[in-house]
């Protein structure tokens, strides 16, 4: 699984030494975990926190920053799932600019499942939708392949 999304860097991401905040790079990791769900799984996020109570809040990061990002950049931020585990899911997110292969920041996000009412790891926390999200074409990714434990199906 493989979502690519381009963001353009503006003037208020970006800080006295002419490039980015680092805080902004957390926030268009975000808008393209949003955008993976709307655009890649065919699912509003908001609506799978509100409606099915289901939310994935972050609980480890472990970011690198390679190459600055300055204003008026459009990176494309590619997001793929580096591990899935039964109650946490790690992905992995990567810019690149242009036909420029070079990665400019790489993340590791890890998410916790849980139930939005209770807070804690729903019975089966890892939805449908990511053992059967379609394999799309990928540029190469910065992450290390990693094994993923197995989950009986829910339901």
């Amino acid at each position: 699984m493989h979502f690519t999304k381009r963001f353009r860097y503006r003037f208020g991401d970006i800080d006295d030494a002419g490039i980015a905040y680092y805080p902004s790079f957390f926030h268009y990791f975000h808008c393209a975990f949003e955008d993976w769900w709307s655009d890649g799984l065919q699912a509003n996020y908001a609506q799978v926190m509100h409606e099915e109570k289901f939310g994935l809040p972050v609980v480890h990061v472990d970011c690198d920053f390679r190459v600055p990002i300055r204003y008026g950049d459009e990176p494309d931020i590619h997001l793929g799932i580096t591990k899935l585990g039964n109650a946490s899911v790690r992905f992995g997110y990567w810019m690149t600019h242009g036909d420029d292969p070079a990665v400019r920041c790489r993340a590791e996000i890890t998410t916790a499942s849980i139930h939005m009412g209770t807070l804690k790891s729903p019975t089966c926390s890892r939805p449908a939708r990511f053992r059967t999200s379609p394999p799309s074409p990928s540029p190469p990714s910065p992450f290390r392949r990693s094994r993923t434990r197995s989950c009986s199906p829910c339901g």
